[in-house]
């Protein structure tokens, strides 16, 4: 029952939110025997790098950085610990206490620390990715929704996302879903078909998966975005291992679009913006929300109010593509093409909704 829940939660925010918003990025968890300190501070490092891999999101670019130094004093960045009890999370109480240790690290301590390395920063406006899951397993063929999707395949999914702070939505797998589109569609890769099927759930990214299974090993086919713009990959080994490595080379790759260098020289930016159908304050309202999300935009200040349009000066730091690219994640603006005849720097969107 809790899973039916959570599908229709994430339904409901794929229909109603315009962003994906990462709230644990400067957590990490690890399963623990005790609740000893020594234990705590033995798993410090490596949580902590975890954490310095979610928020630069290329796993290669922290491992090749000088992070021995950072790791070595990662107990002083603790900001608070707690413990989990998984088999409460699992719903069995029958079972022996299962810890895991969750550590929360200081944001500033840490920012400061990725500025120091000289790495990117991945903020936690982050794109949701819809996942159509078609599975092989022993022979037995099926395009996995939240509700049947066996826990082998789900559990390792959802840890590999939640541990590179990447938002994944399962479809719900319904009636509209299954008649819309069908696991051979999925296995031989109509795209047309995927694309018509995603767009009731309105997610930035779209990720085939087709994922053949024999015993505890898997072979994954996987393929971001649809038409000319998709990319594939392949990954095998034991499920959870084939899982993680297919699922990383997503996340740094998005990574490279979205990440921020956040250098002392990048600051200070100005981007003038006009968005068009802006009719109400509800509206206004929708615009500055998403707008204070974004973790490189240091302030906002509103030229202009009317006649629908509302006019922006947008103080930010890093690449400006990089902040394009956040402006459009979750589908809130949209941008449009300036007059012919006009000669300026400022950039134009439309409210969609």
């Amino acid at each position: 029952m809790h899973r039916l829940f959570y599908a229709l939660i994430l339904l409901f925010l794929s229909f109603s939110s315009y962003a994906a918003e990462v709230n644990n990025l400067y957590q990490a968890t690890a399963p623990v025997t005790t609740q000893q300190q020594k234990e705590r501070d033995a798993l410090a490092p490596e949580l902590l790098k975890q954490v310095l891999i979610k928020l630069v999101g290329n796993e290669n670019q922290v491992n090749n950085a000088d992070i021995a130094p950072v790791l070595a004093n990662a107990t002083q960045l603790v900001e608070r610990y707690e413990y989990i009890r998984n088999n409460i999370e699992a719903a069995d109480l029958t079972q022996p206490d299962q810890l895991s240790l969750r550590l929360s690290f200081d944001k500033n301590a840490v920012n400061a620390v990725i500025r120091q390395l000289g790495l990117p920063r991945w903020g936690k406006v982050r794109p949701d990715v819809l996942v159509w899951l078609a599975t092989d397993i022993d022979g037995q063929q099926t395009l996995q929704g939240l509700e049947n999707i066996p826990q082998a395949v789900f559990k390792p999914l959802q840890q590999a996302a939640d541990e590179r702070g990447l938002p994944i939505l399962m479809p719900l797998m319904d009636l509209q879903d299954q008649s819309a589109l069908s696991f051979d569609d999925v296995w031989s890769g109509n795209d047309d078909a995927i694309s018509a099927a995603s767009q009731r759930y309105g997610a930035d990214i779209i990720l085939i998966i087709k994922m053949t299974i024999h015993d505890d090993t898997a072979q994954i086919v996987w393929q971001s975005g649809t038409g000319d713009t998709r990319q594939r990959w392949t990954s095998e080994g034991f499920i959870t291992a084939s899982i993680n490595k297919g699922l990383g080379v997503l996340v740094d790759n998005l990574a490279s679009e979205y990440a921020q260098h956040n250098q002392v020289s990048d600051t200070n930016k100005t981007l003038s913006v006009q968005i068009d159908e802006v009719n109400d304050y509800a509206g206004f309202s929708r615009v500055m929300a998403y707008l204070n999300q974004i973790d490189s935009i240091e302030n906002i200040r509103v030229n202009n109010l009317g006649m629908n349009i509302l006019d922006l000066d947008i103080s930010y730091s890093g690449d400006l593509q990089v902040l394009q690219r956040l402006l459009s994640v979750g589908g809130l603006l949209s941008e449009l093409s300036a007059p012919e005849d006009t000669i300026t720097d400022k950039k134009h969107y439309r409210l969609t909704h």
